[in-house]
């Protein structure tokens, strides 16, 4: 394919001996990828201070079939998102969801993915209130991009739609809700409580209309974000950069 050129997110960087650095980027022609850039914890590289996670910009690299790590050839810079770094949280968010993108895109081109982590990195460089909001509903942006977005309406046994004022249950394996009577009837041992409070909060983080909201059940939905991930996404592990958040959030 030879060299080519397209915008590109760093996800990750790895150091590679003593003068080099491995990315993990996410690009929007050719999905996920990795490049080593040669140089690059040099002094005077050319690359400078231009590699860090979350920096968006032109990736222009050398690309040859059948080889997993291209070169990197150049870096032209587009937004630093530095402002992630001064406040925990923000930090955490943002490497819960570059974790996500690396873990789970594809190398497969994707261009809503892509311009759905920029926006989401974005908004939380500029959030003003409510982060752990914003850290939440961002995050479930990217889980329903993927293609593993949960199943909120109806019940998922009866197929009956519960009441707003209904307390049902969350069906982890099963991503999905279940009313109080099916759950009786249902042998299933992954079941969150719903009361109808923290559905209808996690309704709006899914369809992504929180906004700056301050949830009155955010505990139950971190935790409930946590073990989604871990049972759709992470073979029932939780991902590390969910374990610095909650160190965070305390």
């Amino acid at each position: 394919m030879g060299l080519v050129s397209t915008p590109a997110t760093v996800l990750k960087t790895y150091e590679y001996s003593e003068t080099s650095k491995i990315l993990r980027l996410l690009t929007r022609d050719h999905g996920l990828c990795s490049a080593i850039a040669k140089g690059a914890r040099r002094p005077r590289s050319r690359f400078g201070g231009l590699l860090e996670p979350f920096s968006d910009g032109v990736a222009t690299f050398y690309v040859k079939e059948g080889r997993e790590l291209h070169t990197l050839s150049g870096f032209e810079l587009r937004r630093e998102r530095q402002a992630l770094g001064r406040e925990l949280v923000r930090y955490a968010g943002a490497g819960l969801l570059t974790e996500i993108a690396l873990r789970f895109a594809s190398s497969e081109p994707d261009r809503e993915l892509f311009e759905q982590l920029g926006r989401s990195l974005d908004r939380l460089v500029a959030q003003n209130g409510a982060v752990e909001t914003a850290v939440l509903e961002e995050t479930w942006r990217l889980i329903v991009r993927l293609g593993f977005a949960p199943a909120l309406d109806p019940c998922s046994g009866c197929g009956r739609s519960p009441a707003p004022d209904e307390t049902t249950h969350f069906d982890l394996v099963g991503g999905g809700i279940i009313c109080d009577g099916c759950r009786r009837e249902s042998a299933a041992l992954s079941l969150k409580a719903l009361a109808p409070r923290a559905r209808t909060e996690l309704a709006l983080l899914v369809a992504g209309a929180a906004d700056a909201t301050v949830l009155e059940t955010i505990r139950f939905q971190r935790n409930l974000l946590r073990d989604f991930i871990a049972y759709h996404l992470a073979d029932h592990r939780p991902l590390n950069s969910f374990h610095f958040l909650e160190q965070r959030l305390g």
